[in-house]
Parts: C-alpha cells; sequence; structure tokens
C-alpha cells in the first residue's frame, strides 16, 4: 500500500508547486491613480483649482456655462460634464491633481483629452499665451512639461485625446507622491481650454493568494505522508517482533 500512496503524494506535490509558482508569477492589475479625471461627479471633487491676477479657476461645465469673454457655451467634451477656465483679464489658471505612486510600478500611461479657442490674433506665444500640462513633485516643482502648445499651433483645436508613456518618471519616483497640473497663462487675450478624460493608467504587481484548493491539497498532502511514515513504521515494528528459525 505504500506505493499508491507516495504515487498520490508526488502528484498532489506536483500541482502544489505548480499553484505556488503559478500565484508568485508576475501578475499585475491596472489601476486609476487620478480621481474624477471624467468630472462625472458634477463639481471638482479630487482636484484644486486656483488663479492669479485677472484670472479666473476652472469650472465644471455642463454645457449651460457661459465663460466670460469671446467664448461662448460648448457642449463636453464626454459624458455629462468637463471643465473649462474663465478669465476677465490676463493671469494663469491652474488644475492640480496629486496622487501616491504604488510601491512597484511596470508601466505607466497618462491620457487626457482637451479642446481649446484662443482669441488673441497673434496667436500662441511661449510662455505669455500658452496652455501647459506638467507632471509635478509634491511640492509643485514641475518634474517634465508632458504637453504644451507652441508658436503657429491652430488657433481653435477641437477635442483631442493624447497619452504619454510616464513609466520612467513614476518608476524612479515609487511610493512619492507626484501631481498633474493644467495651465493656461493669458497675457494678451481671452483663451479658454476644456478638460476631459483625464487618467493616469498604473500597471503594477499583484499580491495573487493561494487558491483554497491549494491549502486543501496541502492538507490531504500532509495527512497522507503522515500515514505513509506511520504505515512505514508499523511495518519496522512487525518485522523486529517477528521470532527468527527456531534451530534443530
Amino acid at each position: 500500500m505504500l506505493l499508491p500512496i507516495a504515487s498520490f503524494a508526488k502528484r498532489c506535490l506536483a500541482l502544489v508547486v505548480a499553484s505556488v509558482l503559478y500565484a508568485s508569477a508576475a501578475q499585475a492589475v491596472t489601476v486609476d491613480l487620478i480621481t474624477n479625471g471624467d468630472f462625472e461627479t458634477g463639481d471638482l471633487s479630487g482636484w484644486n483649482a486656483t488663479s492669479s491676477s485677472y484670472a479666473e479657476d476652472f469650472q465644471i461645465n455642463n454645457g449651460r456655462f457661459n465663460p466670460r469673454g469671446p467664448t461662448r457655451r460648448v457642449d463636453p467634451i464626454s459624458g455629462n460634464y468637463d471643465v473649462m477656465n474663465e478669465q476677465t483679464g490676463y493671469g494663469i489658471s491652474t488644475l492640480t491633481q496629486f496622487f501616491t505612486v504604488p510601491d512597484r510600478v511596470i508601466s505607466a500611461s497618462f491620457n487626457f483629452t482637451y479642446q481649446l479657442v484662443n482669441h488673441y490674433a497673434s496667436g500662441f506665444d511661449d510662455p505669455n499665451q500658452q496652455f501647459r500640462v506638467s507632471l509635478i513633485d509634491d511640492a509643485g516643482a514641475v518634474i517634465s512639461q508632458i504637453f504644451s502648445t507652441q508658436p503657429g499651433d491652430a488657433a481653435v483645436q477641437g477635442a483631442t485625446p493624447l497619452s504619454y508613456d510616464l513609466t520612467s518618471y513614476l518608476q524612479a519616483g515609487v511610493g512619492s507622491t507626484l501631481g498633474i497640473q493644467f495651465d493656461v497663462e493669458t497675457s494678451y487675450y481671452y483663451m479658454n481650454a476644456s478638460l476631459d478624460d483625464i487618467a493616469m493608467m498604473v500597471e503594477t504587481p499583484a499580491t495573487v493568494p493561494l487558491p483554497a484548493s491549494v491549502w486543501m491539497m496541502l492538507a490531504g498532502l500532509g495527512l497522507f505522508a503522515a500515514l505513509g511514515w506511520s504505515r512505514k513504521a508499523r511495518n519496522g515494528v512487525d518485522i523486529a517482533n517477528c521470532d527468527g528459525p527456531v534451530a534443530a
């Protein structure tokens, strides 16, 4: 009876090893580090809007928002809401959100959609009449300027989705606090930018617990191993207690 038990135990052990290897493999999950990136809460939850001089804050737009200046009402880029900056003169409007980078990062993709109208007759100017997107540290210092308008760009730009690979930056900042900041700087005349569908998609390793079936196999393996050792020990005692041949 020892051979069948040993064979079964080996098979159980092989299944357990395979399951452990599977569970410890490089499994990953993708999470969005940005809160309320589509603004479908109908407010600026998760975001911080600031302004300087005569600029005004970013405002929620549901299609009925009428900003100051020549820009008229526009529909949200997608869904029921997006955000749009408003201004009464020169200054800078910012929209910022900070997030904590996971301890391990496999990949990171930053996505957003914008549309803008620049009413300044001479077009964009760097940096005085410009729309910018930056990756910042927890003190607000710019780590990387991800996107910016440039002189010669079209004054009117419809909904434009953009995606950037920020893997190297987030891998360098694992465990730290970073932020995404949108700036609209106007020094000459009105400019309005709308934003929507903002996401920081980060792929990170997932902790995969052993399935219950594996724990059951481990318990069964231990039981059969104990039975095998018990039987082996008992057989050894029986052999030892056998009377030897009687001398003639």
